[in-house]
């Protein structure tokens, strides 16, 4: 029997999968959204700050998750076009042992080594207990983010997108309210948010085993066999989507690092508000690419190829559209969305729209980047995937951080990474449109 990810016209089923997809990375992307109003309204700009501290953790393991995740659907995703669905089980097992792996290694590092880790993405003495106090239940916790970072994309691969909204909607949910009864009602500031961001995590993980506790999944847990060579394609496959994530760490930490070099506490607060509506941006497009991963690499590994570029172009228009409206929005309410934040101080109100607005103009260039690496993870490009993942998140934005900075002061910082996505966008989308030709030329 022909899966509806061949068989079902490629606009409905990307408009079914793209709903709950969205859904999932906005209430997913809602943890450190709702945190950071929650520390800012509670503790002021240096809760910000210590949130600025933290994100860099939460990028690193939504990382691994997206890595084992986004790698095994994508193979699991061609196997099952070529009709190979013990291949699909194979890689099922040897993606959750990789993650187990991750998991026990996630509590090690963070339990003998946080003060440190906090110190180097940027916390000084007034920001360190901050970011401390509201460590102490994520660092419990922190397998649970990977673990369902990871499980989003396998179920959806599993053709039951639906669960994913549920589950990051209560989760969301729930860590809204954690965040108002912990820190308000409770007086519990720091701790208590982190509590309800970890609280929060463990009900999303919960629903979403549920999937597999109730039979409900196609997938079996059966023998591994070759786990070393296909936990090597595993993360070869879902390296350049992932990587998405360390750039959202390695960069933060870098323009954490560069701020209180060039400015100073306030800045950061400031660069902490529109560094976590760039996280829960990057994490909405993202949802866009996931969206379309399962319809683009089943089509891919059954030899359907006009099905494959008939989901790039829903997914070139969806990121468009959402990059503009996203730029828009901050570029106009800079002062609103401070606000919203932080118990904004004169000195936080007379700069911070400069730095919002600047920064904003990378959002439209970084949704298309984002996805068209994403894309190109599906059709299992994953060399052309890494290096424009690379470019614009590791290596253009580090080198302009630092460059930049020596001339401009703290404009340069955030010039640096509206340059960083003009400069990869110059590269990736016409090398994505030639691989459209291509294909066009030679049909399967």
């Amino acid at each position: 029997m022909e899966t509806e990810l061949l068989s079902e016209k490629t606009g409905k089923l990307y408009i079914r999968y793209l709903v709950p997809s969205l859904g999932g990375a906005l209430a997913t992307s809602v943890y450190s959204f709702v945190d950071t109003i929650a520390v800012g309204q509670s503790s002021g700009p240096v809760g910000a700050a210590a949130i600025a501290v933290i994100n860099p953790l939460f990028a690193l393991a939504c990382f691994v998750g997206l890595l084992v995740g986004i790698g095994s659907s994508v193979l699991m995703s061609r196997a099952k076009g070529a009709g190979e669905m013990e291949e699909a089980e194979r890689v099922f097992t040897s993606s959750l042992i990789i993650l187990a792996a991750f998991g026990i290694a996630s509590w090690v590092f963070t339990g003998i080594f946080l003060r440190p880790i906090l110190s180097f993405c940027g916390a000084d003495d007034e920001i360190m207990p901050y970011a401390v106090s509201y460590m102490i239940p994520i660092a419990v916790g922190l397998p649970l983010f990977i673990i369902n970072t990871y499980l989003a994309p396998v179920i959806r691969y599993d053709e039951h997108p639906s669960l994913v909204l549920k589950a990051v909607l209560t989760g969301g949910c729930f860590n809204i309210f954690g965040d108002w009864f912990f820190v308000f009602p409770l007086g519990m500031g720091m701790f208590g948010a982190g509590l309800a961001t970890a609280l929060g995590a463990l009900i999303q993980t919960s629903i979403l085993l549920s999937h597999f506790l109730r039979g409900k999944s196609s997938l079996r847990i059966i023998r591994p066999e070759s786990i070393i060579g296909r936990s090597g394609r595993i993360i070869a496959s879902g390296f350049g989507a992932s990587i998405l994530d360390v750039a959202i760490g390695s960069l933060t930490i870098m323009i954490n690092r560069q701020t209180m070099k060039y400015g100073g506490k306030d800045e950061l607060a400031v660069l902490g508000v529109i560094m976590t509506i760039s996280f829960l941006l990057q994490h909405l497009y993202a949802g866009i690419g996931q969206a379309v991963q399962p319809i683009a690499s089943t089509a891919y590994g059954a030899g359907r190829k006009d099905r494959v570029w008939q989901s790039f172009s829903y997914l070139l228009s969806s990121s468009l559209i959402a990059g503009l409206l996203s730029a828009s929005v901050c570029i106009f309410f800079p002062v609103p969305i401070l606000k919203l934040f932080i118990d904004a101080t004169e000195n936080v109100l007379s700069i911070g729209p400069h730095i919002v607005i600047i920064y904003s103009l990378s959002f439209l260039p970084m949704a298309v980047n984002i996805n068209l690496v994403f894309f190109l993870q599906s059709i299992l490009a994953p060399g052309a995937a890494l290096a424009f993942s690379l470019s614009r998140g590791v290596v253009i934005s580090l080198m302009l951080l630092y460059i930049l900075p020596l001339f401009m002061g703290m404009d340069g910082i955030l010039w640096a990474m509206v340059l960083a996505e003009i400069i990869t966008i110059i590269g990736s989308l016409p090398y994505t449109l030639s691989l459209k030709r291509r294909h066009s030329e030679k049909p399967e």
